[in-house]
């Protein structure tokens, strides 16, 4: 099977890893969240001594909520409608929009907030990545059957080549994220080992 190359120009998508879903102190956080997110703590350094451009997202303006603090259901969109997060208080939404400590973005690097899904949608994302003359995104972060898949496949709709870290992409449910994980890897990119990942970004260093 013909499969995209791993390309030129790469850049990291750091996709949604809040605390909410991968920090353990944090309640109902998810264990194979927090799992991934110590690989992408390695990832992402490994990136930044290479100096691979590296771009974060998290949920921007509460919009992930279903309801319980002040926003209408047209701001809410499809959350309001299905899958949002039901708090009673932004306080109580706020782990949902901040960044894990542990791979908190530094100095120069971008952090895009999101209303929906796919890290393209109503973003500056394609401006950024076309500006930089990328050409690969290594996609790591969580949910893999929603929020990764949704970039996964708008990645692949503007062309670029897609890297998935096996052990860098989580979901809450382990069959959810095998079936997906399977499935871009058929449809849309490359599915490869952390460590190949590596040696990937140190070949270009």
């Amino acid at each position: 099977m013909k499969d995209f190359k791993w390309g030129d120009n790469p850049a990291l998508l750091v996709i949604d890893v809040t605390r909410a879903l991968a920090d353990e102190e944090v309640k109902n956080s998810y264990p194979p969240c927090i799992e991934a997110a110590v690989s992408i703590q390695k990832l992402l350094a490994k990136s930044r001594t290479a100096g691979i451009p590296i771009i974060f997202t998290k949920g921007g303006k509460l919009s992930h909520t279903s309801g319980g603090i002040p926003m209408t259901d047209t701001e809410r969109g499809g959350w309001a409608k299905k899958n949002g997060i039901r708090v009673e208080s932004e306080e109580e939404a706020i782990p949902y929009m901040e960044i894990l400590s542990e791979i908190a973005p530094i100095e120069n690097e971008i952090v895009l907030e999101k209303s929906r899904s796919s890290a393209f949608f109503k973003t500056m994302l394609d401006t950024y990545l076309s500006s930089m003359k990328i050409d690969t995104v290594i996609v790591t972060g969580m949910m893999t059957s929603g929020c990764i898949r949704a970039t996964v496949t708008d990645a692949f709709s503007n062309d670029l080549n897609i890297i998935l870290p096996k052990e860098c992409v989580a979901d809450k449910r382990v069959e959810a994220h095998e079936y997906h994980m399977e499935e871009m890897g058929l449809k849309y990119g490359r599915v490869e080992k952390m460590q190949d990942v590596i040696d990937y970004i140190d070949q270009r260093s």
